[in-house]
């Protein structure tokens, strides 16, 4: 029993030396360091997965608000600057009428036009510049070319001195028979411009002209029915100098525009028909 009794103490008193320097193995500072490594590398992904949310809402924010700079700096249209000023190459095309005392003339009257053949065109050099908030001034000078053509195509005018007379010339077989003008134009109109990009606009101006040059041109067949065309360049007592009142309204790329000359189209010191030309036309 003594024998049994002493081998039993000499197992235990191995197990527990053999305990103690297991514990000391495991306590050794190259598992410790590799511990606590694994601790840092925890703490690390434990921070970038509680501030992952806010990372990706900074940048949203900054995104956000890039975007709305971005707005913010656009032009009030595609055609109108947010500021400064920008140009233009702009082509006029419309109709030409006169009125008599605020009404068109009758069509018995022999100085009457054909509204259809009576036209406009125009190339002028555009700006439009921001002045504030929706208000834009549009300016810009150009050239045009303006026919007036009779409705009775053997209309003929008679100048003199102090006068315009209007007859009938009734030995021929007429063709057309018309004004032909050519101005340097300007004009200077306050818009307003509505909305973001493709906006809605509308202006109201004063536009002037200086004729560059005139003629009256008849196209007709003589006795014989043999064709003939007359051009007789001259000033035709037409006023030299032309202002007036203009609108313009527009969409996107589409604007239209009218003329309403205030000075007369022939001087106010002779003997004619007292008439105030109006343009109506597209812009493009």
């Amino acid at each position: 029993m003594k024998i049994y009794f002493k081998l039993s103490m000499v197992v235990l008193l191995l197990l527990c030396t053999s305990a103690i320097q297991a514990q000391d193995f495991f306590e050794f500072e190259p598992f410790k360091a590799k511990k606590e490594v694994e601790e840092i590398a925890d703490f690390n992904n434990l921070l970038k997965l509680e501030y992952q949310g806010d990372f990706n809402e900074t940048q949203r924010v900054h995104f956000e608000e890039s975007m709305y700079s971005e707005w913010e700096e656009a032009p009030i249209d595609k055609y109108y600057p947010q500021r400064g000023t920008r140009n233009f190459v702009n082509v006029y095309l419309g109709l030409s009428n006169y009125l008599e005392n605020g009404e068109l003339p009758s069509s018995n009257d022999i100085y009457s036009l054909n509204p259809i053949a009576s036209w406009y065109g125009a190339v002028s050099f555009d700006n439009i510049t921001k002045l504030f908030s929706v208000f834009y001034l549009d300016w810009g000078i150009g050239t045009g070319v303006q026919e007036y053509a009779f409705e009775n195509t053997r209309t003929r005018i008679i100048q003199t001195d102090d006068a315009i007379e209007f007859v009938e010339a009734t030995d021929i077989k007429g063709r057309k028979s018309k004004i032909k003008m050519w101005h340097l134009n300007a004009h200077l109109v306050p818009t307003l411009a509505f909305g973001k990009y493709n906006s809605f606009r509308v202006g109201f101006g004063m536009y002037g002209g200086y004729r560059l040059s005139s003629s009256v041109i008849y196209k007709y067949d003589d006795a014989n029915g043999n064709k003939q065309k007359d051009k007789n360049q001259g000033n035709w007592n037409l006023n030299q100098f032309r202002y007036g009142l203009r609108a313009t309204m527009g969409w996107d790329f589409f604007d239209i525009f009218f003329n309403y000359e205030l000075t007369e189209l022939f001087e106010d010191n002779i003997d004619a028909p007292r008439l105030n030309p109006v343009t109506f036309g597209v812009i493009f």
